[in-house]
């Protein structure tokens, strides 16, 4: 089982290594920024006599890499709010990596700047031994699947080259100045350790990284061109393209979409000058992925990651289709149980609404929609979460319909939770708050 830690590669640069990490049997490997130990995990398992030694700076990589070395590390917590944490962080290595991973979901709820915040934070707290003796349980059992000759907690612009000139320096930094430090800067300020002493991975200490990396047998993850020898490409929607260079002997480049599957169906749309009555009724229709994603193909930007989810909606204004919906199980994403993920959620262009999606997300809340989904997938729901991507402090689309719960690097999460308004009101509503102004 791998680890679930943060910072995982995508799962087509797994595979990609899957297929051809016995390219590296036998070898002597020195993997900078190892992160979550992705590359670790699959090369131990595919390759038995390949010999492995990595490093990282960070206190979240430091304590699975002493972990995995059997290395003590002293940890105390020092945040006032979290020193009941030294009972467990003082039990062993594997203890404190299950202790930093919950510790590390607790953190995002410690303002408790909102009810649903201060929910998860009393629940954690509650919760915490039975949490912890799972997490533990699995941290054991993936570390058995991974050997490390060593780790170290040294720059990576001086990790490189390799002491062994015979080696392999594989390495997957940073593609942005201080990436790592801002995703974990909660935590190490939570927690006393013997922090290393490293500089940020500017541009261009970046480059010259690079350079010395290639002075000997090589694989670099990057998310730029470069004239190197080019074995992998992932282009995925609204991400930028990755690249794995190297001087290893793989048959061929591999390049990786992301494939959208579509159906075509025919259904009346509401048209850019069409106007919605306050009396239309709303009717809602459940479809597959593949219908819904013909309309993703008309009306969403390209740029957008097509995640995969279900059940699937198309929303009708007196028969006339304007919103699409796609929902997910939020307990499958590690969320509450009568909590359900808004996957995505987008409408028509209007030249005659502005706020169309204002009312989508209205209908989303109704008590019918509520029914829809309790009786689709045989669970009662308290409410919906779903993810705005964007660096701006505030969704404007999702602004006074759902509550703001979280503010991340790049992304919102919000929360609503379901109201009793009908379809019957709803449109009414919407006219009145929304396109009156």
């Amino acid at each position: 089982m791998p680890l679930s830690f943060i910072g995982t590669i995508n799962e087509k640069l797994r595979k990609f290594f899957y297929t051809h990490a016995r390219l590296l049997e036998g070898r002597t490997c020195y993997i900078g920024c190892s992160g979550n130990f992705t590359i670790e995990q699959i090369i131990s398992r595919l390759c038995p006599t390949t010999v492995l030694h990595s490093n990282d700076v960070s206190l979240y990589s430091a304590a699975i890499g002493h972990m995995l070395t059997g290395q003590p590390l002293a940890l105390e917590a020092t945040n006032p709010e979290l020193t009941w944490a030294n009972n467990y962080l003082s039990r062993g290595p594997a203890e404190q990596v299950a202790t930093i991973l919950l510790l590390l979901d607790l953190l995002q709820f410690e303002k408790r700047n909102n009810p649903y915040a201060e929910r998860m934070w009393q629940g954690y707290l509650v919760n915490f031994e039975s949490l912890f003796a799972r997490t533990l349980d699995k941290v054991r059992r993936a570390a058995a699947h991974i050997r490390l000759a060593s780790y170290s907690m040294v720059d990576v612009f001086d990790y490189y080259p390799p002491p062994d000139p015979s080696a392999v320096a594989i390495g997957f930094l940073p593609t942005y100045v201080g990436g790592y430090e801002k995703l974990f800067a909660r935590l190490e300020q939570s927690i006393s350790w013997p922090c290393p002493s490293y500089q940020l991975l500017t541009e261009e200490r970046r480059e010259e990284t690079i350079a010395r990396m290639i002075s000997t047998d090589y694989i670099v993850y990057d998310d730029r061109p470069r004239d190197l020898p080019c074995v992998a490409r992932v282009d995925l929607f609204g991400k930028r393209t990755v690249y794995i260079y190297s001087s290893l002997g793989f048959r061929h480049a591999g390049i990786f979409r992301k494939k959208i599957n579509e159906k075509v169906s025919r259904y009346d749309l509401l048209m850019p000058d069409d106007q919605i009555a306050p009396s239309a009724p709303i009717t809602m229709a459940e479809v597959d992925l593949p219908t819904i994603n013909h309309y993703r193909n008309m009306f969403l930007s390209k740029k957008i990651q097509p995640g995969s989810g279900g059940p699937c909606y198309l929303v009708f204004a007196d028969g006339r289709l304007f919103g699409f919906l796609i929902f997910q199980s939020y307990s499958a994403r590690g969320g509450a149980k009568d909590e359900i993920y808004l996957l995505s959620d987008f409408v028509v262009p209007s030249s005659s609404h502005r706020r169309l999606a204002k009312l989508l997300l209205m209908i989303t809340r109704c008590q019918d929609t509520q029914r829809i989904l309790s009786e689709r997938l045989i669970r009662d729901y308290r409410a919906i979460l779903t993810t705005a991507f964007t660096d701006q402090p505030v969704s404007m689309k999702y602004r006074g319909i759902y509550e703001l719960i979280k503010r991340g690097q790049g992304f919102l999460n919000y929360r609503g939770e379901f109201d009793t308004t009908s379809f019957k009101e709803v449109t009414a509503t919407w006219m009145i708050k929304y396109e009156q102004r």
